[in-house]
């Protein structure tokens, strides 16, 4: 039995161990809901999952004419939800600790361009050949031509732009960012927070303290649960989420930290130096 629950643990799930369809998926659309490189989807029958916690915080977003997103309205984690009348739930697997293992890459056209794939999975540009579904975007507008570095939430209610180039970049694997990001893992730079401006919609800015963590706080759109960043004047930081971006960054991750606390179900991506927990100094 797979289990699964957002970051503040109120919406709680168990899912069969059954053979279904697991994929990576690049669209910036998911890159945007979840904050990270990617979102990883386990397409699972509808008898094979059931709800174990409370629903009320269930919030969700039409994120396209096709998909509607569920989040946790309390701690911005994405959360699986039911494809309209179809038999089966997409479930954002970054929430298990357990669970099926991928078979591909998709909607790798519109991969990041700090993101490195060097796994051996298959790479689709779109959906896989065998899978039913209709042509979508895999991308979102971009607001304008810009130099500056901007970036978005999935709705577009908010709006960012960072000045200065980041200060280093990681991908953590801990089991709190994987259950706030619902991801794989998630990738993110770090800057002074006086570097970070919100152009606008700041006050759809919601923000989720772990109790049990000194600092750990998830930032997220009220509105469409969109990853957002974290600033921090007291501790004179600012943490964004690099799924977040609406351009391209020349900038790549530094390294893999926290990587002893991987998802059982992972398999590394990318080749980047590995650290089973902080970094070195």
């Amino acid at each position: 039995m797979y289990h699964g629950s957002c970051l503040c643990e109120n919406i709680l799930w168990e899912v069969d161990p059954v053979p279904v369809p697991v994929y990576h998926c690049h669209c910036s659309m998911c890159r945007k809901m979840h904050g990270a490189a990617f979102g990883t989807y386990a397409y699972t029958p509808s008898e094979n999952f059931r709800w174990s916690g409370e629903l009320d915080t269930i919030r969700n977003y039409q994120s396209s004419p096709m998909l509607v997103r569920s989040f946790c309205s309390t701690c911005g984690s994405v959360v699986p939800n039911q494809d309209g009348d179809k038999p089966y739930y997409f479930i954002p697997i970054g929430s298990q600790d357990d669970g099926p293992k991928v078979d591909s890459h998709i909607f790798t056209a519109s991969k990041a361009s700090w993101m490195t794939i060097n796994d051996k999975l298959p790479k689709y540009d779109e959906f896989p050949p065998d899978m039913d579904s209709p042509t979508v975007s895999s991308s979102v507008e971009k607001f304008i031509e810009s130099t500056e570095l901007q970036g978005s939430c999935l709705c577009k209610r908010i709006r960012f732009k960072i000045i200065q180039p980041f200060m280093k970049i990681y991908n953590c694997h801990c089991q709190r960012c994987r259950r706030a990001r619902s991801a794989a893992f998630t990738t993110n730079g770090f800057t002074v927070d006086k570097e970070v401006v919100f152009i606008e919609g700041e006050e759809h800015l919601k923000s989720y303290k772990l109790p049990s963590a000194k600092t750990f706080t998830q930032v997220f759109c009220d509105y469409c649960g969109s990853s957002m960043p974290r600033v921090s004047p007291d501790r004179k930081i600012a943490v964004i989420p690099l799924g977040a971006l609406d351009h391209d960054l020349d900038q790549q991750p530094d390294c893999n930290i926290w990587f002893d606390s991987r998802a059982n179900w992972y398999t590394p991506v990318n080749d980047l130096i590995t650290y089973p927990k902080e970094p070195p100094e």
